[in-house]
């Protein structure tokens, strides 16, 4: 009997291995983030995503976000699809939830994008937030892979939030500002 409950545990840690390491591999491009989190002290902010505008320009979005340290760069829009110009700090929690990194993209210097990434195992922390905060989303659509998203309507713009949290738990999820061109 002892001989198979040992048999049982042995294959049970080689699996648990086995599934530790296919996860690791399929978000070693992630580890990083979260290797800064889990050894850094970062700041904790409060979005107020109706603040936000397409008006904003970096020295205006650096004075909404006084005491964070944004580190940015200008790219390719093709490389990302969301801007030109990006901001990108380490956030330690955002409105009271755990958060990962601010991410906010520019076109033509004006804010056009501001993302902040969630942990997964924060994931329904933030999903009641938002819906306590601007109530039942209105239809939100499907991202590029298909996946179900939450899309509140505001008045400068979407605010997104995948609607269910990924199987990985090394994935993170967003909570996607969209800007709304104000002359459209």
């Amino acid at each position: 009997m002892t001989d198979v409950i040992g048999r049982f545990f042995k294959y049970l840690l080689v699996f648990v291995l086995g599934a530790g390491g296919l996860v690791m591999a399929l978000s070693h491009d992630r580890l990083h983030v979260y290797q800064s989190a889990l050894r850094e002290t970062s700041p904790q902010i409060t979005m107020r995503y109706e603040q936000l505008s397409v008006d904003m320009d970096e020295a205006a979005v650096r004075r909404h976000f006084a005491g964070v340290n944004l580190d940015c760069f200008g790219q390719p829009r093709e490389a990302n699809g969301l801007g030109d110009r990006v901001c990108y700090a380490p956030i330690d929690a955002v409105d009271g939830n755990a958060a990962l990194t601010l991410a906010l993209f520019f076109n033509k210097g004006r804010l056009s994008v501001a993302v902040v990434h969630v942990p997964w195992w924060r994931h329904v922390g933030m999903k009641k937030r938002l819906l306590a905060r601007y109530g039942e989303p209105g239809s939100g659509g499907v991202t590029d892979k298909d996946t179900p998203i939450l899309r509140w309507k505001l008045p400068n713009g979407d605010l997104d939030f995948v609607r269910d949290r990924d199987l990985n738990p090394l994935n993170w999820s967003g909570v996607v500002w969209l800007g709304k061109d104000s002359s459209r």
